[in-house]
């Protein structure tokens, strides 16, 4: 049965995030069921949980993928948007945070704050989201509240303020104070009930609730002095508008505390979400709609979120199945959108024909005739569509700007059976359409099937979904370098073809002298032939002789670079010349200049920007040194030091895998090829062997 669209202001789009194993998914299915969405809580090693929809998700226990989930909770519309935290995944976390209003950062009471907390946390202070926290797994061994918030506030530098501490913790943990009202809750009986006050607790929890009312009084003047001059405390509603007003600010970081698998604590976050997180006309005043009008360039366009403005929306996930189709999953912005009604695409210049609408709970799609303003769905079948593309109503067109994800990390090449290359093809493609953090491409060079990723967890995941998605098994290899040419000094050479074999025969002479450019100089052709000792019609055909001699090199069979060729004599015969010959002429003289020059080999050098810890610096940049490095600088950044690196490719192909043994998962990189240089002896006689090997 179709369920009518919620009003607006009841709506909280919320991003669920936390590190790999930080209890997210357990944590949305108890607010799931605490709101009564579904009828019983699953379980991720078990792979029963409702947010669970990926057969690579259940078997490894990690969210792969962003997943909807929705709830009521005290007459609010909850749209819970389970993002993955595993290190691998965590850049397609950055789409779900242009969709969302706010969002919960899920911290283990265990571990505390993970570089994963650390990297959403930067990500959501880029979207400008409001954030509360969750201190989570207070039940578990070794669990501990006041460790955990010295941790955020060293490592998110952040002013952090808890509205609930627990009660115990580790085995011991058996509930939570809610301290703006002093109430004490714990489960009895599978119900979670108000208890009454543990003594043990009352100093805790009054040091706490007066730390939480001077942060309160200091946003108002008349507030403050009340307090100081007589002790008197704001009511509960104006504490609930400036807390309010605090997190829209990213002045407070409001933290609950509790157990998602033991459902302790999750009724007094939604509670949080629902008072303290801004429904989409709030989060517009954070961050107003404005788009550019893809008809007209540089003009900008606002929409409001309501239903009377023309249909936008954003469309942040896309699943493909071979057999199902395409799924496009959206938040809308403005308007509203029915089954079947047609939408522009702004980014790809096209109108895509209207579709059957759901709302997603999980796994499970429940077909709507409309949805509106403030909500998110799916569109069935939007074939030119997919993620970060803006939807919009054909009459009144608008672009949102697309979210910018980092460059992927690494890259490797795809081996598959011949007869199976194309469906290999194929189905990566599709996969790549669902994932915009994931790159798929031929190498023009060496034609090799080219996969590059946030990691090889991410890379291996791919190949699993290939296997089960589209029947065809591929594997992984490191790919190939590319390696160039060149020559080592000028020469002068003679390319001549002279064959006679009764008849017509074949003749071209030509000379050319040829040079070094400096590196990135390219090629250059310069005809200085004078006084007709080749004839026009002949100087191209030598040309383009020389370049496809440039193709394969002499010493590896790598194309040649930066080299300047100048044509200056040569000689032909009125019968015997054709443009055959004088193409094989410019073509021996190319290899009779490598020969006499020297021929040298380059390899490509990768321009890296390193992010690390301050703890592991000296390694990171002995590894690089190890690797024949440059390093040309190092900035800090907070808890982070930005290395600059160049660093032949070679070197650095598994880099990826490197730099998270190095720093336990902890750093990130980027790189891109900035040039060439000479390969050293040494190492040129290794790779020339092992090419010629093969």
């Amino acid at each position: 049965m179709a369920i009518e669209s919620p009003e607006i202001r009841t709506i909280r789009n919320v991003a669920l995030l936390a590190h790999g194993g930080g209890g997210k998914t357990t944590l949305a299915e108890a607010i799931l069921f605490n709101g009564q969405a579904i009828d019983r809580r699953g379980e991720v090693g078990m792979g029963t949980a409702v947010m669970s929809t990926e057969a690579e998700e259940m078997e490894r226990g990690i969210t792969i993928t962003p997943h909807i989930g929705y709830c009521t909770w005290r007459g609010h519309w909850l749209n819970l948007v389970d993002t993955p935290g595993y290190v691998d995944f965590l850049e397609s976390t950055r789409g779900a945070m242009q969709v969302v209003g706010g969002a919960v950062m899920i911290i283990s009471g265990q571990l505390g704050v993970k570089p994963e907390n650390v990297r959403l946390w930067g990500m959501a202070e880029e979207a400008r989201i409001p954030v509360i926290g969750f201190i989570n797994k207070m039940d578990l061994p070794r669990s501990d509240f006041i460790r955990v918030l010295g941790d955020i506030e060293q490592n998110l530098r952040v002013t952090a303020l808890p509205l609930t501490i627990p009660i115990g913790s580790g085995e011991s943990f058996s509930g939570i104070i809610d301290l703006i009202p002093m109430t004490a809750w714990s489960a009895r009986n599978g119900q979670f009930v108000q208890i009454d006050f543990p003594e043990e607790v009352r100093e805790d929890a009054q040091h706490y609730r007066t730390q939480l009312i001077e942060k309160v009084v200091e946003a108002d003047d008349q507030l403050l002095e009340r307090y100081l001059e007589s002790g008197e405390e704001p009511e509960e509603a104006t504490i609930h508008a400036l807390l309010r007003q605090a997190v829209h600010e990213r002045r407070l970081f409001l933290l609950f505390c509790g157990s998602g698998l033991a459902n302790i604590g999750v009724r007094a976050l939604s509670n949080g979400i629902i008072y303290y997180l801004p429904n989409p006309v709030e989060r517009a005043d954070i961050k107003s709609l404005v788009g550019e009008d893809p008809l007209h360039e540089g003009r900008q366009i606002a929409r409001s979120p309501s239903v009377q403005d023309p249909f936008s929306a954003v469309v942040f996930k896309t699943t493909i199945d071979p057999f199902a189709g395409k799924l496009s999953i959206f938040r809308i912005f403005s308007g509203a959108i029915e089954v079947d009604q047609p939408v522009y695409n702004s980014d790809r210049r096209v109108k895509e024909r209207g579709g059957r609408l759901y709302r997603l709970q999980g796994k499970e799609m429940r077909a709507v005739n409309r949805l509106q303003a403030g909500e998110m769905g799916a569109i069935a079948k939007l074939e030119a569509t997919r993620s970060g593309d803006t939807l919009c109503s054909p009459e009144h067109p608008i672009h949102y700007q697309r979210v910018r994800y980092i460059e992927p990390i690494m890259t490797y090449a795809v081996e598959a059976d011949p007869q199976q290359e194309d469906r290999v093809v194929l189905g990566l493609g599709k996969l790549a359409e669902e994932d915009p953090t994931l790159q798929f491409f031929r190498d023009a060079e060496s034609h090799e099937m080219i996969l590059a990723g946030m990691g090889q967890t991410h890379l291996r995941v791919t190949l699993d979904r290939l296997k089960r998605k589209f029947a065809v098994v591929a594997t992984l290899k490191a790919p190939r370098v590319p390696y160039r040419e060149t020559i080592g000094k000028a020469v002068r050479v003679q390319g001549r073809l002279k064959k006679q074999s009764g008849g017509r025969g074949q003749f071209g002479d030509c000379w050319l002298e040829v040079e070094p450019l400096p590196r990135g100089g390219g090629y250059q052709f310069a005809d200085l032939i004078v006084g007709g000792a080749i004839p026009r019609q002949y100087i191209p055909s030598v040309e383009k002789g020389l370049q496809e001699e440039m193709l394969r090199g002499i010493l590896g069979g790598y194309p040649v670079v930066d080299l300047k060729v100048s044509l200056v004599d040569g000689s032909y015969h009125p019968v015997d010349s054709s443009d055959n010959a004088f193409r094989a002429a410019g073509g021996i003289a190319l290899r009779k200049a490598m020969e006499e020059g020297g021929a040298t080999l380059l390899e490509p050098i990768m321009g890296m920007e390193i992010t690390v810890p301050d703890d592991v610096l000296g390694d990171v940049i002995g590894d690089l040194n190890s690797r024949r490095g440059r390093i040309t600088g190092v900035t800090p950044r907070v808890n982070n030091q930005i290395v600059l690196a160049e660093t032949p490719m070679a070197e650095v192909l598994d880099y990826g895998n490197i730099l998270n043994a190095i720093t336990s998962g902890r750093g990130l990189y980027t790189m891109r090829v900035i040039g060439y240089q000479e390969v050293p002896s040494h190492i040129s006689r290794l790779v020339l062997q092992k090419k010629s090997e093969k």
